[in-house]
């Protein structure tokens, strides 16, 4: 599918059609992107600039027709990018157009950019149902909320070997709506993407835009900001007030805990649950900051955000335990529960996880993520006590953080044994 479009017009951003829309973004591209190029490849002097390429990532919020209007612009000074392949499901990705040859797949589109670059043009589709009928993203006339992972989807590129982007990111809605994102906020804001760990940035995270009611804090160097639709009860001074005194305790575990922190909330009707992302996550306004038995629905999301680990081949139980685990061990660090509560919580878990195995999944909940905690606090002492108290399960996690690795069973199990020297019967029936 091929298409061909004229540039013209410098009318303002929100008040032109659709289609002129996406090519002023394209054309402002020269202006800001490439002028910051610039400016970071100078300070990244490291970077071979004859194998940089420049993205920008940009959308326009409508509430009108309940979509994002998106593109996606590459400009090369030669063939460094011969294809990028996108999940774009046909049920959210609508008019998808392009200069270059596109192919489709299934839900597969693979775009295969000219020599000096293109724009890749689509509509995607914001509301979004879960499996039990509740959204996950939604756009309203005064709000929208969704993940920039799926406005801007899953990719996978074929570049020259050592190829990488310097990527930016544009969002616009109606006036007088807020924009808020893990890398910072407002309308039209040129947003700068870099993920040291990836050749090829994309923009990732929550991103809420409308009639806001937004609280902000700084603490040790950390900028927190925390947003909802405005009459949409989530108590944001309660949630600064948690982080205020627990969040240190989450650095000392994990040090490269994201600068720019995001927590967004919706309406009342939405999925009643918590959702991380990049530097950013999702609390349903009527969780609450510790639960009846401890455990902090915030801090288990946030230690999904500030770790960054992710799992595959069933593993899910791992990554769900830990981060159940450290939402009720930053508590008791931070002084927020006593010992004697601490422990009580723990036997309040294995009560309700008592007839649960250990079995593999890629999608732990409930009662396996209960058992996954009490595995973590049993291996917690067991390295303790194997190495005479020079390392711990806090050693253990920041050596798979640093990895940076779809984390297995295997894998699991072979980071435990490096650190203690031996098998931990903590893991003995688990896969």
């Amino acid at each position: 599918m091929q298409t061909q479009f004229a540039l013209t017009s410098k009318t303002p951003l929100l008040s032109i059609s659709r289609k002129r829309s996406r090519i002023l973004l394209s054309a402002f591209f020269c202006a800001t992107v490439l002028a910051a190029y610039v400016s970071s490849a100078s300070a990244k002097n490291i970077v071979d600039t004859k194998k940089v390429y420049q993205m920008l990532f940009s959308a326009s919020l409508d509430p009108k027709s309940g979509q994002a209007h998106a593109s996606v612009t590459l400009r090369q000074h030669r063939q460094l990018v011969r294809s990028i392949e996108f999940a774009m499901p046909k049920d959210r990705y609508l008019n998808i157009q392009s200069t270059s040859p596109i192919e489709t797949d299934g839900d597969r589109i693979i775009w295969r950019p000219l020599k000096k670059g293109d724009t890749l043009h689509f509509d995607f589709v914001i509301d979004h149902q879960r499996s039990n009928q509740k959204m996950d993203a939604r756009i309203t006339d005064t709000w929208a909320l969704l993940k920039l992972d799926y406005l801007f989807p899953t990719s996978t590129t074929r570049v020259v070997k050592g190829a990488t982007s310097e990527t930016r990111l544009i969002l616009n809605a109606p006036k007088p709506w807020l924009i808020e994102t893990s890398y910072g906020s407002g309308a039209g804001q040129v947003f700068v993407i870099d993920n040291p760990r990836r050749n090829f940035d994309a923009p990732r995270g929550w991103v809420i835009a409308g009639e806001l009611g937004v609280r902000r804090e700084n603490k040790d160097g950390r900028h927190i900001s925390v947003a909802a639709p405005l009459g949409s009860g989530l108590q944001a001074n309660d949630v600064l007030a948690f982080l205020r005194w627990t969040l240190p305790s989450l650095v000392e575990v994990l040090p490269d805990t994201p600068q720019r922190l995001l927590i967004v909330s919706g309406s009342e009707d939405m999925w009643r649950g918590g959702l991380s992302g990049v530097g950013s996550l999702y609390l349903h306004s009527d969780r609450p900051l510790i639960s009846g038995n401890r455990t902090s629905p915030l801090l288990h999301e946030l230690f999904h955000v500030a770790s960054g680990l992710h799992s595959k081949a069933g593993a899910d139980w791992i990554i769900e335990g830990l981060a159940e685990y450290y939402s009720l061990t930053l508590l008791l660090r931070s002084d927020g529960i006593s010992r004697l509560r601490y422990n009580k919580s723990f036997e309040t878990l294995a009560r309700w996880s008592a007839n649960t195995r250990c079995t593999a999944t890629d999608r732990s909940k409930g009662k396996q993520t209960a058992h996954g905690a009490l595995v973590m606090r049993a291996l917690d002492a067991e390295i303790r006590s194997q190495t005479g108290e020079k390392a711990s399960l806090d050693t253990l996690v920041r050596k798979l953080v640093q990895a940076n690795e779809g984390l297995t069973n295997a894998s699991f199990r072979a980071s435990v044994t490096e650190i203690t020297g031996m098998p931990v019967r903590a893991l003995t029936n688990c896969p």
